[in-house]
């Protein structure tokens, strides 16, 4: 380990800080030259392409050096203070996790999940900070991270000592801004290792990272243009229900595209993440859908508050007031106002509600066609209760969410000619819509990605030709929008 830090605060700092020294001095003096690498730029796919051919050939030693410089060029992308805050929060952590490797104190334990559990709350809720302060770009996943490196060192499930490894675990480009939230231990395991190239893999992780690229500008950002107009001023009755409804396809696909782009950067680097979203719009009970939607959160929440909290296994009771917990806390983590904690004591109402019935059907031996019945009814009843449910997490104005709902009820007909969409974009939108649905049901039962690497050849082209005439059409560049930001960017 000695040789480790010493490495580290000579070769790697001394290496970088001069490259890092020439790009800032360039930087300060012309600041728009340097981009910001966002994930819809050609820069970030430009930057990753370079970043690729460097990592990939580099073996040992050599690559976390590399990545690193990576992790934090991204990151200084947007500025010099997202940076040098992360890079010290993540250094502090670490010293924390050398602390709790050595002593395997529970009260040290506490005391160091509180720092950064304490950043974030400082700066995430205007009360405590005045409302003056700019959080850190990734700050909420950054924070996460290191508290899952916490516990896990504590409990002996993590080798945090080596500073390269662990700062490349918090500050991994492709996953820093909005997850998935990756742990320490399969990630060190692929880092510290030698890895043969696997041409069919890497490709495979760029196709899938492009594919949320056109995932968010085509599809998403579309819809969301049509969520805008149809809540425009004087839009009511059956025109908000739609933009209701829509609103709950643009989030799912803003950050499945989000998921996708970051999955398919790591795993064009070698890293391998499980999927974070597993076709949820097709859960029959909230239960199901938090375990499709946005998967690593949720196993985040559930190994590291609702198992401790005794989950279910110290009787009912026990388990309802847990599952309160997850949800409030994770209404809390989403944002400072009211609307975020009505959001999780929401889907925790009803995950509560919900989970006797379940327990009963289960033990009930039905005919297929009665569970094919049931099951098909369960999915349009869940989607409703958790679009319903999005309106709180769309509208931190409550009063807002109550124009809305009351705009609802007037049973004003459809009238696409008011919301503004010609006859040939409500044509695009079913076709969005249409594709949505029956690639979410695919995806369902087979891994797609290899699917259509096995696909024949010229085939496999005329599908990548296809979509990029697509993309060039409908996408940004084509089309009349603006792309938008990731919704979980600023979380």
């Amino acid at each position: 380990m000695i040789d480790w830090i010493r490495s580290f605060f000579t070769e790697g700092f001394i290496t970088f800080g001069d490259g890092f020294a020439i790009i800032g001095d360039y930087y300060f003096r012309y600041p728009e030259a340097l981009p910001q690498l966002t994930p819809l730029s050609i820069w970030f796919i430009a930057f990753v392409f370079i970043v690729f051919c460097l990592v990939r050939p580099f073996k040992g030693k050599l690559r976390p050096f590399v990545l690193l410089a990576a992790d934090l060029f991204f990151l200084f992308s947007f500025s010099l203070y997202h940076m040098l805050f992360l890079l010290g929060l993540s250094a502090v952590a670490w010293i924390l996790c050398l602390l709790i490797y050595k002593y395997r104190n529970r009260i040290l334990l506490y005391v160091s999940v509180l720092i950064p559990v304490g950043i974030l709350c400082f700066y995430k809720y205007p009360m405590l900070n005045g409302g003056s302060l700019i959080m850190p770009l990734g700050l909420s996943f950054v924070s996460f991270k290191i508290i899952s490196s916490l516990i896990d060192t504590y409990k002996g499930k993590a080798d945090t000592r080596n500073p390269l490894t662990y700062l490349n675990y918090a500050l991994f480009f492709p996953a820093v801004t909005a997850g998935p939230i990756h742990r320490y231990a399969p990630f060190r395991e692929v880092l510290e290792n030698d890895q043969s190239f696997d041409y069919r893999d890497a490709k495979n992780g760029g196709f899938q990272m492009m594919l949320g690229i056109f995932e968010k500008m085509v599809f998403c950002d579309f819809i969301a243009s049509v969520v805008t107009r149809a809540l425009g001023e004087g839009m009511t009755g059956w025109n908000s229900v739609l933009a209701i409804v829509l609103y709950s396809f643009q989030i799912y696909l803003d950050f499945d595209a989000y998921s996708n782009i970051s999955i398919g950067c790591a795993r064009l680097l070698g890293f391998k993440f499980e999927k974070n979203f597993n076709s949820p719009y097709l859960s029959s009970s909230i239960k199901e859908f938090w375990r499709r939607w946005h998967i690593s959160l949720g196993a985040f929440f559930r190994d590291y508050v609702y198992i401790p909290l005794g989950g279910s296994r110290k009787g009912r009771l026990r388990q309802y007031l847990a599952i309160l917990t997850v949800f409030l806390l994770s209404g809390i983590w989403h944002g400072s106002t009211w609307n975020f904690v009505l959001w999780g004591f929401g889907h925790a109402v009803l995950q509560i509600i919900e989970e006797p019935f379940i327990s009963r059907l289960k033990k009930r031996r039905l005919n297929k066609g009665l569970s094919a019945v049931l099951k098909v009814f369960g999915i349009a009843f869940n989607f409703i209760l958790v679009t319903i449910l999005w309106q709180l997490f769309r509208y931190s104005d409550l009063n807002a969410l109550s124009t809305v709902l009351n705009n609802v009820l007037t049973g004003a007909p459809l009238d696409m000619e008011a919301i503004g969409l010609t006859h040939n974009e409500v044509i695009w939108l079913i076709c969005v819509l249409t594709v949505t649905v029956i690639f979410d049901i695919l995806r369902d039962r087979w891994d797609m990605l290899e699917k259509y690497a096995s696909m024949f050849l010229p085939l496999r082209w005329i599908g990548y030709i296809v979509l990029m005439f697509i993309f060039l059409i409908f996408g940004v560049y084509g089309g009349s929008f603006a792309a938008s930001d990731f919704i979980y960017q600023w979380f």
